[in-house]
């Protein structure tokens, strides 16, 4: 088994067929989150692990998981991580350096934001974490990264927590030459690729990347 990718389903939002699974070969890690587990079957995919205490998992997709000879890794309800985070640290200590993450969005909106605001955790820096949803995709930007795509795709740079200094952009519409963002202003929001790869850089402070998919 491939440990170098993992994905992680969640019990958010996942639209089959929007929501494109990238890559997927079945030889990577994949970790059902909790209820996530019901679009993995959806998939006909079967898990590595289910991860998390369980709540939101039917019998009959645990029966699934058992007949499946799927690892169950529960824990008590009363816990100080989410199933996410539990997940996230699972598959880190087992190797993974890219981890693509589906149904993080949606539902309730306060889920939503600790899920964006986990992966960009300092813990992470140097972890390729990105959260796909119907669309478009979601990362953070510590230093430099390279956004693939297409011309055309919409590229929202949002400074994260505070000020992001030394912001420069290569391939977008709206050039910024070693600029600083600021989080009570909408500066980043919007660009446009002008080309199928943009290269993103930060010098200082961290920016939540959304790349729409047009």
């Amino acid at each position: 088994m491939d440990m170098d990718t993992a994905y992680l389903f969640l019990n958010g939002e996942f639209e089959q067929g929007k929501t494109p699974v990238f890559s997927f070969k079945k030889e990577n890690l994949t970790i059902a989150v909790d209820g996530g587990i019901r679009h993995l079957a959806g998939l006909d995919i079967v898990p590595d692990i289910i991860i998390g205490d369980l709540d939101s998992v039917g019998a009959d997709q645990l029966r699934w998981c058992r007949e499946h000879n799927v690892v169950i890794k529960q824990y008590p309800p009363e816990k100080n991580e989410t199933d996410f985070e539990l997940a996230l640290e699972y598959a880190i200590t087992h190797g993974a350096g890219k981890i693509i993450v589906f149904g993080a969005l949606g539902g309730r909106i306060d889920h939503t934001i600790a899920n964006i605001s986990l992966i960009s955790s300092s813990r992470y820096e140097g972890k390729d974490i990105t959260i796909i949803a119907a669309g478009e995709e979601i990362t953070f930007i510590h230093s430099k990264s390279i956004v693939s795509g297409k011309a055309g795709d919409l590229i929202s740079l949002l400074p994260w927590g505070k000020k992001a200094d030394g912001v420069t952009t290569t391939n977008l519409k709206y050039v910024l030459q070693d600029e600083t963002l600021y989080p009570d202003r909408s500066r980043g929001m919007s660009n446009v690729m002008m080309a199928d790869d943009a290269i993103i850089e930060c010098r200082k402070g961290k920016l939540l990347c959304v790349h729409k998919f047009m």
